[in-house]
């Protein structure tokens, strides 16, 4: 790959990656080192990837990332919440508690299948394309679909009541 591929790579890609970062993790700065970190590497990487394959190269890439940050995220997590108190739990349920539900409901999701869902839904990509870039089937990308789905609409009606 060239030096004018590798900027052109950054100018095609960039903001899709930027996106897809985003809605994995909802916070702009993490997403921007996450997508800056897959094109240094990139850059890094540059005499063996043909440029026809960087934008697969660079979401597989970027997922890897996603998936180890949200795995490190988890156990801190973990341990600040067995240190906080109890919350009260509140009658009216807000714009803001139902988008904290479904963001509840995802990270309870396991690793592929959180991705899977956000993949689909959010970024709209097709199962070829999610099972090419996650390394699976398309068989199990339907199949970890369903379970996450049915999943997500158990823990939406527990969070009702």
């Amino acid at each position: 790959m060239t030096t004018k591929e590798y900027n052109d790579c950054i100018k095609q890609h960039g903001d899709d990656l930027y996106r897809f970062a985003l809605r994995y993790t909802g916070h702009g700065a993490a997403s921007e080192d996450a997508v800056q970190d897959v094109f240094v590497t990139l850059w890094e990487q540059r005499e063996t990837i043909e440029a026809a394959r960087a934008k697969g190269y660079l979401i597989r890439l970027l997922y890897r990332r996603l998936v180890d940050s949200h795995r490190h995220q988890n156990v801190e997590l973990r341990a600040s919440e067995a240190l906080k108190p109890e919350q009260e739990e509140y009658e009216q349920h807000t714009d803001f508690e139902l988008r904290d539900a479904m963001q509840h409901a995802l990270n309870q999701l396991p690793d592929v299948q959180r991705q899977l869902v956000l993949m689909k839904d959010l970024e709209g990509y097709g199962y070829s394309e999610m099972a090419s870039m996650t390394g699976l089937s398309e068989q199990q990308v339907a199949v970890y679909l369903f379970r996450a789905r049915k999943t997500m609409k158990k823990l939406l009606e527990e969070y009702r009541n």
